[in-house]
């Protein structure tokens, strides 16, 4: 009884969205460090995330099919929001070193990192908010 209700109050407040966000933007955060880490290494792939898409994936936003999972042991279809997202990476040309933009990837770090700390602040407010209203009367 108690953790439907603890379910509950965080689902309605939105704190699943707000989790489901900051783990997609601390994978992209990953894949970023690890383009700009191999800038200068011949052959590397560009890494990143599609994360409109993986975001709404997890709010049932998707325009794709998910399969229905009826027990825990089955394995999920189509673009199922517990499926770990998708890395795409950029195909290397032949005359190129990598596929690696340094003057792209650097404010793409910057943005990413600063809506990380706005979602951040978002969910502690949240979490505040919440406080408040179970130790008030």
């Amino acid at each position: 009884m108690e953790s439907k209700l603890a379910s509950f109050l965080f689902s309605a407040s939105g704190v699943p969205r707000y989790r489901r966000f900051l783990d997609l933007s601390s994978l992209r955060h990953k894949l970023i460090s690890s383009n700009v880490a191999n800038v200068s290494t011949p052959g590397y792939r560009n890494q990143d995330i599609e994360f409109d898409e993986e975001l709404a994936k997890s709010s049932g936003q998707s325009k794709h099919l998910v399969g229905v999972l009826t027990d825990t042991a089955h394995i999920p279809l189509g673009r199922h929001p517990e499926r770990m997202p998708k890395v795409e990476r950029t195909k290397v040309e032949d005359t190129d070193l990598n596929s690696v933009d340094i003057d792209r990837e650097v404010p793409k770090m910057a943005q990413n990192e600063l809506e990380f700390t706005v979602a951040a602040r978002l969910l502690q407010k949240k979490f505040e908010a919440l406080r408040r209203a179970i130790v008030s009367k």
